[in-house]
């Protein structure tokens, strides 16, 4: 399993190794969406698998809410730690 990150919404779902990766091919896919949410988590060739452990332990998963095709630009280009 490798990490990558999962931008999905009503419309649909993309997967890529970095956040701006997944929101960029969010919306080419998905013209007429507005907005999409992204979550880390680990990908096994077709599953998405995302691990929540305690916040409280830093065990949570790095996420982006209401991302937009403007603020898409401004996620982080490569894997966050």
């Amino acid at each position: 399993m490798k990490a990558a990150f999962q931008a999905y919404s009503k419309h649909g779902t993309r997967t890529a190794e970095t956040p701006r990766a997944a929101a960029l091919a969010f919306f080419d896919a998905f013209p007429s969406a507005r907005k999409c949410n992204v979550i880390q988590g680990e990908t096994d060739g077709h599953f998405f698998t995302v691990k929540y452990g305690r916040a409280s332990a830093g065990m949570w998963p790095t996420s982006f809410k209401d991302v937009t095709k403007k603020t898409a630009r401004e996620l982080p280009e490569g894997p966050t730690p």
